[in-house]
């Protein structure tokens, strides 16, 4: 397994890391867990909300269960909370938090359930939206002042944030607090709108982790279009091209990966030990092929703006983002799924 510095934190995770938010059960955790360990991933992302059934009984506490008895040091922990201005919040799922002493009962909890004295990272998860970054940083009682406070008493040793916002927002976040050093993004070959976050995060000193990398589990199988245009890929899964595209960017700290089976979780592991992902004159090919191949037209960024505008209740935005898998890339997973979005009853839509 190759390891990468988190920003200028002086943390070294893993290539891989371990996305805990699709495991089937404490037993799936436990196994999946100890076979990463294993083959030397150190760096897990955790969520109080991931299959969540009661406080005790969630992703968080099957993952600290699946790592008791291992020495603290070679583990690299980062938990999360939602932050919200409006809404009920839900503390023991970590959602829709509002204010300071909410946020601190986030952190209490999720130390107690993953049974840790400390996080080496704890994110505002899902910071996406404006709104979402003036509930959380902006006045008084903040949660940010919690996560503050919890710093500075060494429960926590970074502060960071994930999300789905465009590119600008992020980069003015992370410009406002400087206590933010590390962002988690969605980043894929399909989804390229936040490169420009990662070059600013690199030059700044601030770690970069990949969330949905293999778009949800869409890019995944094999591909003609990689064989036509890229020679040198034909044969090689989608899924593997994929994560080799992302782990050559020096910039990126880890790429995380929801695993809940050890034959993917081989595969993932064997590409994340491999020194050789992509070089810059194969990524720059790529990327030309990329746009040879979508004949120069702007892809659907999943910026959401046309949701609820389809009168049959579509979601616009998600099929955009299958259809150019299915036309581009020719991929069978994303075949499948929008057959299934055309076939369910709603007949006028196949006029639009």
């Amino acid at each position: 397994m190759l390891y990468r510095k988190v920003g200028d934190t002086g943390i070294e995770v893993s290539a891989l890391g371990f996305g805990t938010m699709r495991f089937k059960g404490a037993e799936n955790a436990a196994e999946v867990i100890a076979r990463g360990l294993q083959l030397g991933l150190n760096y897990f992302d955790i969520g109080t909300a991931y299959s969540f059934n009661t406080s005790d009984d969630n992703a968080e506490a099957w993952t600290g269960a699946a790592l008791e008895g291992r020495p603290r040091g070679s583990l690299v922990l980062s938990a999360k909370a939602q932050c919200r201005g409006e809404g009920e919040p839900k503390v023991e799922r970590g959602l829709g938090i509002a204010t300071r002493d909410q946020m601190w009962q986030c952190v209490e909890n999720s130390l107690k359930r993953v049974g840790v004295d400390w996080f080496d990272f704890y994110q505002l998860w899902d910071l996406s939206a404006p709104e979402h970054f003036a509930a959380t940083c902006e006045g008084a009682d903040t949660p940010l002042q919690a996560l503050r406070e919890a710093k500075e008493q060494g429960l926590i040793k970074h502060l960071g944030f994930t999300t789905h916002a465009k590119a600008a927002e992020t980069l003015e976040w992370l410009r406002r607090v400087p206590d933010f050093r590390t962002v988690t993004i969605y980043y894929n070959f399909a989804d390229l709108a936040c490169e420009e976050v990662i070059e600013y995060a690199q030059a700044n000193g601030v770690g970069v982790n990949i969330m949905g990398p293999l778009r949800g589990g869409l890019l995944v199988g094999e591909s003609e279009a990689f064989a036509r245009h890229l020679p040198e890929l034909a044969g090689v899964p989608v899924q593997e091209i994929a994560l080799r595209f992302l782990l050559s960017y020096p910039g990126v700290s880890s790429v995380l990966s929801g695993m809940n089976e050890l034959a993917h979780l081989e595969q993932n592991a064997a590409v994340a030990s491999d020194e050789q992902t992509m070089t810059p004159a194969q990524r720059h090919a790529f990327l030309a092929a990329f746009t040879e191949l979508t004949g120069g037209e702007p892809l659907c960024t999943g910026c959401k703006y046309c949701q609820g505008v389809c009168p049959e209740g579509l979601p616009v935005f998600w099929m955009m983002g299958l259809f150019q898998l299915h036309e581009v890339f020719h991929l069978t997973s994303a075949s499948r799924q929008l057959a299934g979005l055309h076939g369910k009853g709603r007949a006028d839509a196949a006029k639009c």
